[in-house]
């Protein structure tokens, strides 16, 4: 080899030590930026969740205005007869998004990107053609099946469609004290018929911190009057709630009266001593916007390991 060359060849080269000092320089800037990435995607993945709350929140103003001012109601399976999709689903269960689905048209607007849980319903599967199950839950109130959000306490009536049992029927729109802080739906891990209230929205939700939930603990709401915000929430340890979790804004100072058509109004147990949820300890009878607080004066322990046996909040 030309002598000459080859000391040009070796001026090129590498070193062993220079190999390894851009192995490393790439390896922290990997270490930086992937993080920027993953935050970057959760972000996006939220922005578009917020927007399908908005679509849906403005659909459901123009619902009202078709309704005589009424928001859905909701019930079970009231007539198995009269349940046999897709000619005839009088009898069905019902989701809170059916009725509004036709002023917002694309079921995709029901789905996130953080909950992929298949739905099989024969009705909402084969007649909406929702393929999931819906992120998002309606306001049924602060606690239960008691009432005082977008739905009056559950009782047994009958109901569209025929048939007669238990049903949480609508209220006027209208009526709404603060509609501009008064949710209509939002992000929750409840199942179908579902619901953003306290002691329902961690139903399918396995995890023992704040950070872990959606989001890294950040909701997206529906209020009333069609505006949509998100909002950090807080949980812990119910027992007895759905999954033994409680969920809520972690300011319950400024939203915890947003379970609430009337703050004020005192919403009372189902058979007016015990509550469905069965959780320990039970609210009593309270005025609407006070069942947070009275959640959080319980939940005063921090959270220890992975018990869910005593009631606790999440420390992180």
């Amino acid at each position: 080899m030309n002598t000459s060359l080859g000391r040009f060849i070796m001026r090129k080269a590498f070193t062993l030590i220079e190999l390894l000092v851009v192995i490393a320089i790439i390896a922290i800037l990997a270490a930086i930026l992937f993080p920027v990435f993953a935050q970057a995607k959760l972000a996006a993945k939220k922005t578009k969740s917020l927007s399908n709350v908005k679509n849906i929140g403005t659909a459901t103003n123009i619902y009202y205005a078709d309704a005589d001012d009424m928001t859905p109601s909701i019930w079970g399976t009231n007539d198995p007869a009269n349940c046999t999709p897709p000619t005839n689903i009088a009898g069905c269960s019902n989701e809170w998004w059916m009725p509004i689905f036709p002023y917002f048209k694309s079921i995709d607007l029901i789905y996130s990107d953080e909950r992929k849980d298949p739905d099989t319903s024969s009705v909402r599967n084969g007649v909406y053609g929702a393929k999931y199950i819906s992120a998002y839950g309606y306001n049924w109130g602060p606690f239960g099946w008691r009432g005082g959000g977008m739905l009056q306490k559950q009782v047994a009536v009958p109901r569209p469609g025929g048939g007669f049992g238990n049903m949480n029927a609508g209220i006027s729109a209208t009526s709404v004290v603060e509609p501009a802080n008064m949710f209509a739906f939002g992000d929750t891990y409840d199942t179908p018929r579902a619901t953003v209230g306290i002691g329902f929205a961690g139903d399918d939700y396995t995890g023992f911190s704040n950070n872990a939930l959606r989001y890294s603990g950040s909701f997206n709401y529906a209020f009333v009057d069609g505006h949509a915000k998100a909002l950090k929430v807080k949980g812990g340890i119910l027992p007895g709630a759905f999954s033994d979790r409680w969920i809520m804004p972690s300011n319950h100072v400024q939203f915890g009266s947003s379970f609430c058509a009337d703050p004020f109004a005192i919403i009372q147990p189902e058979d007016g001593t015990t509550s469905s949820l069965n959780s320990t300890p039970r609210p009593p009878a309270l005025a609407c916007g006070a069942y947070a607080q009275w959640v959080v004066d319980q939940a005063t322990a921090v959270c220890a390991g992975n018990s869910t046996a005593t009631v606790c909040r999440w420390g992180n």
